[in-house]
């Protein structure tokens, strides 16, 4: 019986919403490695720096038809820089089981560890494991809960650090995940602000120049095609665009700089909205219901005739989705919006402008 995991309390490594350009042939190549005949545990790392589209590749391999008929077991786990290890073996395992989180909480790290071991053990089951933004001493601590049971499974990782990938095996195979050339940045933005809509010729030139200025880095070019998506689509208002992004990538950090741009283009009432994520655990998925509950009590939420505070909240987030800047974790059967989160980088975006603007500051502890 083949099963597929992902975990449930934390962002979903896989968000319907990323549209993979330029991403096919790595995909391929690095799928084809996972489907390989090498009987022995193999390791596979994808490196690059945040932004680059590291879980979108991993989206399209973990759903690619051939892997999810090749593995009997799959699981998704996001780590990230505030990694637990008691909570990641406790997400995994409910994922895995009908035990509850809170029956799991009881016991020892040994003791998850060794119930995630005994469901992986078998010389007949064949697992592939994708353990999305590792950080240093993580796979040290993880691996002799994946059994190496000569079937054919694989460790994929997605990672900021090459050293990573050589340090968890002499045998691993580590893939750098490389920059979008001028065309395939170019395409991204047309389908993200035109979507099946040609490009007007008096914008191309304009809109290639923009393009060229995100450095290469989908999340940029995405948060960049929503201001433009959401503006009159005329040549002085892609200039005002292409000459704010200029100054703004001028300084070092020019990722974080266009993100910033992509902030400043927010309408006021959403600019709170948006900043209050940083209230939350980088990469964790938000119920929605919990949030929206909370800009209300906030006071974030403008009164409008004839609607609830909730239902204008929702518009609100729908909103923020649309300009690429939250991403959703969980739909629910009738399409709306169950949980959502925001990409680490926009995370520590959300923070940084935060304090800067004396709107909150979270205290680590």
């Amino acid at each position: 019986m083949l099963k597929d995991f992902e975990n449930p309390s934390q962002k979903a490594p896989f968000i319907e919403e990323d549209i993979s350009v330029g991403l096919d042939d790595e995909a391929n190549e690095i799928t084809e490695i996972l489907l390989g005949n090498q009987k022995e545990q193999q390791i596979i790392s994808i490196w690059g720096m945040p932004g680059l589209g590291k879980t979108t590749l991993a989206k399209k391999i973990f759903s690619d038809d051939r892997i999810v008929q090749h593995f009997h077991i799959r699981i998704s786990c996001v780590i990230s820089q505030t990694y637990d290890k008691k909570n990641t073996l406790i997400a995994i395992l409910t994922s895995m089981s009908s035990l509850e989180r809170d029956e799991l909480s009881q016991l020892d790290e040994d003791t998850l560890g060794g119930k995630l071991y005994q469901s992986l053990c078998g010389e007949e089951i064949r697992y592939l494991i994708i353990l999305d933004d590792i950080w240093e001493d993580v796979w040290s601590d993880l691996h002799r809960y994946f059994p190496e049971n000569q079937s054919g499974s694989r460790i994929l990782f997605t990672t900021r650090f090459q050293k990573i990938g050589f340090h968890a095996s002499d045998k691993s195979i580590v893939r750098n995940l490389r920059f979008l050339t001028n065309d395939e940045y170019w395409k991204l933005l047309q389908i993200k602000v035109f979507q099946d809509v040609p490009c007007p010729l008096e914008l191309v030139d304009i809109g290639k120049k923009i393009a060229r200025n995100c450095d290469g880095l989908p999340l940029a070019v995405v948060v960049i095609a929503a201001v433009l998506a959401n503006m009159k689509k005329n040549k002085t208002k892609w200039e005002e665009v292409a000459v704010s992004l200029s100054s703004y990538i001028s300084n070092d950090n020019s990722c974080m700089k266009i993100l910033e741009l992509s902030y400043s283009y927010l309408p006021m009432h959403l600019k709170p909205c948006f900043l209050y994520f940083g209230a939350f655990k980088e990469d964790k998925e938000i119920p929605v219901q919990k949030l929206i509950s909370l800009w209300v009590a906030e006071g974030f939420v403008e009164k409008v005739k004839q609607k609830n505070s909730n239902s204008v909240s929702y518009g609100y987030l729908t909103d923020l989705i649309s300009r690429g800047l939250v991403q959703v974790g969980k739909r629910r059967s009738n399409g709306g919006v169950k949980t959502c989160y925001v990409h680490d980088l926009l995370h520590e975006m959300c923070l940084t402008i935060a304090e800067k603007d004396n709107f909150m500051k979270v205290i680590k502890g």
